[in-house]
């Protein structure tokens, strides 16, 4: 993998320069042991997730014994949000037993139940993927915007196409100490197409960043 050679010619590099290896280390030990023990890999990193969202068990045993009661059918639809992007879908008419299915998978987080005095009840689910979406697969790359974050575009990095910023990078340092393929590579976009390589650039470039930005992440307006 591209992202993975990536990582480890940043590593031989820092290792060169003598800045801190700690950072790398630990975050590239989450990264593997993550992708291999099948933990969600977003918990394990930090990323910002919405599982303080969760409804109330009773609250959810309520909706569930509201759905069972119901003599037809329900009309569904999905909210999912993804480690990189979001998707809606509507699942049209559902019956009740698959609509307590869907209710029940351990990714839903949030569901709510609209009664009309008449027509079909809708479901609303609200879900959480520990992956990238379709679209996030086919057009993302990590880049640096114009104050020097790392910054995710959907396409080429340029301002308008700015997704989601993490964090502060010491520009100076990497220009001084990375290869000029390599910086030019950042610069120029760097392609994630999965959870694996969306992380691996995420950790590879953790240690260039200015302690006080390190952990944050400020989704923007924009999303996939």
């Amino acid at each position: 993998m591209k992202a993975f050679s990536l990582w480890k010619q940043l590593k031989r590099k820092l290792r060169r320069s003598g800045r801190p290896m700690w950072t790398l280390g630990s975050i590239a030990a989450i990264v593997s042991y993550s992708l291999l023990s099948g933990f969600p890999i977003d918990r394990a990193y930090g990323a910002a997730t919405d599982q303080d969202a969760s409804m109330e068990p009773k609250q959810l045993q309520e909706i569930i014994r509201s759905i069972s009661m119901k003599q037809g059918p329900l009309k569904v639809h999905i909210h999912r949000s993804y480690i990189c992007g979001e998707e809606f879908r509507s699942l049209g008419l559902r019956p009740p037993a698959e609509a307590v299915r869907l209710v029940k998978r351990p990714t839903v987080l949030h569901v709510r139940l609209d009664v009309p005095v008449r027509g079909e009840p809708t479901l609303q689910l609200e879900e959480q993927v520990s992956d990238l979406s379709v679209q996030c697969k086919e057009s993302a790359m990590f880049g640096i915007d114009p104050s020097g974050r790392l910054t995710l575009f959907e396409g080429p990095p340029k301002k308008e196409n700015a997704v989601r910023t993490f964090y502060q990078l010491d520009v100076r340092f990497m220009e001084s100490h990375l290869p000029k393929e390599e910086w030019k590579r950042l610069v120029d976009g760097i392609r994630v197409e999965d959870k694996a390589s969306y992380y691996s650039v995420l950790s590879s470039f953790s240690d260039f960043a200015i302690d006080a930005s390190r952990n944050v992440m400020n989704p923007s307006s924009k999303r996939y």
